[in-house]
This record gives C-alpha cells, structure tokens and sequence, in this order.
C-alpha cells in the first residue's frame, strides 16, 4: 500500500478570476498525525465546537467545523504544493474542497481494497471489552478548554 499520492489540480476559479495548477503529494496519516489533526482542529475553532442542539450563537457553525476540518487535515497530510498553495491567501473554498477530495479518495483507498477491515469476530471482541469505536472524547476536551 503506497504511504504518498501525487496528484495535479486544474482550477479555473470564477470567484477570484484566477487559475490554480500544479501538483500535490499527500501522505497517508500515521497514528500520531491522526492525534495531530484533532489538536489542529480544536486550535482553529479556539476550543469549541459543533453540536446540532446548541442555541444560536454557542458552539461553531456546521460551515466552519467542516472548513476547519478541512484546513487541519491538509495542513498535516500535503507534503509538496505548488508555490501558490498558501492557505491564508487562496478564497476560494472550491480550490480547498478539490484538493481535500483528492486527499481524502487517497486515503480512503486502503479501506475500499477491504485492507484494514475488522472480521466480524474482531467486532464481537470489541464489543466483549465494552470499548467502541465510536467512543467520544472531542465532546470533553472543547469542554475542558472552556473557561
């Protein structure tokens, strides 16, 4: 299984009339880029985060939880960009979305070849140790964080 992906972009972008090409490489998130990833995110979002049920005005906005997952997640994954790939300058959101679908079938193309897959008798183990995947601990740390 490859660890990088090299892949081109060609982006003609309405937005800020301008045309983004080049290439990328992007890695695969080793266990503690993964850790990294979560730390980015709750930096970007100064500590808080997204939930469906808070009242206006608490907590961030479905639009800006994915944005900062998105800005998080290539900061740590792309390894080689063009020159012109400067976060804090590119506006358009279309530019970020591409390159982060690109990343993202990269990645998750281990998972399609059923490599990594748990057997149903991995699952029933899981379940006997009363730990699941789905165990949350974002929900505590953005609590922790708050004053």
């Amino acid at each position: 299984m490859a660890k990088t992906h090299t892949f081109t972009v060609d982006i003609k972008s309405d937005e800020d009339e301008r045309h983004y090409e080049g290439s990328f490489t992007t890695k695969r998130l080793s266990i503690r880029d993964q850790s990294k990833l979560q730390v980015r995110k709750i930096q970007l979002s100064n500590g808080m985060h997204y939930d469906p049920e808070a009242p206006p005005g608490q907590g961030l906005d479905i639009a800006t939880h994915v944005l900062n997952h998105m800005l998080a997640h290539l900061e740590i994954s792309i390894t080689e960009a063009p020159d012109w790939w400067n976060l804090d300058d590119i506006t358009d959101p279309e530019v970020v979305e591409t390159v982060f679908e690109e990343v993202l079938s990269f990645e998750s193309s281990k998972r399609s070849t059923g490599e990594n897959q748990k057997t149903s008798s991995d699952k029933s183990e899981e379940s006997d140790s009363g730990v699941s995947d789905n165990a949350v601990v974002d929900k505590e740390v953005p609590a922790a964080l708050q004053p």
